[in-house]
């Protein structure tokens, strides 16, 4: 399952301009290209986001869905090789945030506040101290 949908593409850039970077008429958005983009785009959150929780997230926040939104944009003009500014400052932007994730310095959250299933943390096994030894048992 897709973070976010070319419904949610259309929401930040026009018809017309989704056309121009993914159709080589310029006339449709070529769906098979989006869907690529997208998948990338998730992929490299999935990528990120898999160190704290299990991945693919089940039902993703709009805070991921934004982010997949911003990184398939990204993708979309990078494929032409016009990206502008503001889409590389929100792909760096969105990297930056999940690589702060990945480290545990920022979280995700879902809409009821809480976070998606985190992934199992591995406990430390510590064990107490020896009471026989090589130096304890020398008398014997």
């Amino acid at each position: 399952m897709a973070y976010c949908s070319e419904d949610d593409l259309l929401k930040m850039v026009p018809l017309s301009e989704l056309a121009e970077l993914t159709a080589e008429s310029g006339e449709v958005p070529d769906s098979l290209i989006i869907n690529e983009a997208i998948s990338k785009a998730d992929a490299e959150i999935d990528s990120y986001l898999g160190v704290r929780y299990i991945v693919p997230l089940v039902s993703p926040p709009a805070q991921v869905k934004a982010l997949s939104v911003d990184l398939a944009l990204y993708h979309l003009y990078s494929r032409r090789s016009v990206a502008p500014p503001v889409r590389q400052q929100k792909f760096d932007a969105a990297v930056a945030f999940l690589k702060q994730v990945g480290a545990g310095q920022a979280v995700i959250v879902g809409s009821g506040g809480e976070p998606p299933t985190a992934a199992k943390e591995v406990a430390d096994a510590g064990s107490a101290c020896r009471v026989f030894s090589r130096n304890t048992l020398a008398d014997w």
